[in-house]
């Protein structure tokens, strides 16, 4: 499940969420896009096909991609890249994959375990790139925290593939 709109606390966590769309869904959502908000956050019911990956996103983001804001596609659709759409929803407008992004970012991460990106962490370089949320000289704890939401991510894309979905990301 997704985090829930945010309340206005600015000194809220900062929670990464992914929710799986149809193609079609998101050709409305970029048709009107003032629309996002509210498709986010529905008023009648809560939100079953997204996930979140609670302060985690930043992390992965980095290990990914080596860059604490960029990085070389596919490895940096995972998280941060995309295109923005919609207004703020949180910190920021939410972003787009589109499902073909999709396929592409799973064929990037499918064969790549938890075990390999444990193996990309640098205590030193996540806190000298000042990656959110600077809990890194915590050692075993902060790299099972990744690998824990990582795979949850990866399994969430591969799902996504196999449906032909598209991708909203957004962090609140």
């Amino acid at each position: 499940r997704c985090t829930p709109q945010p309340t206005g606390n600015p000194t809220m966590s900062m929670i990464g969420n992914f929710l799986q769309v149809s193609p079609s869904e998101l050709q409305a959502l970029i048709d009107d896009p003032s629309s996002v908000e509210e498709f986010i956050y529905p008023e009648e019911e809560e939100r079953e096909n997204c996930i979140d990956i609670d302060k985690a996103w930043h992390g992965i983001h980095f290990l990914l991609t080596g860059d604490a804001w960029e990085g070389a596609l596919p490895l940096s659709n995972v998280v941060l890249g995309g295109t923005e759409i919609g207004g703020d929803v949180g910190y920021g407008p939410a972003r787009y994959i589109t499902a073909d992004d999709v396929r592409a970012v799973t064929e990037a991460i499918a064969d790549l375990t938890p075990q390999d990106l444990a193996k990309r962490y640098d205590a030193s370089a996540l806190t000298r790139n000042e990656i959110y949320p600077e809990i890194w000289d915590e050692g075993d704890d902060a790299i099972q925290y990744l690998t824990t939401y990582y795979e949850s991510l990866r399994d969430y894309f591969l799902d996504a593939s196999s449906r032909g979905n598209a991708m909203l990301k957004y962090v609140n």
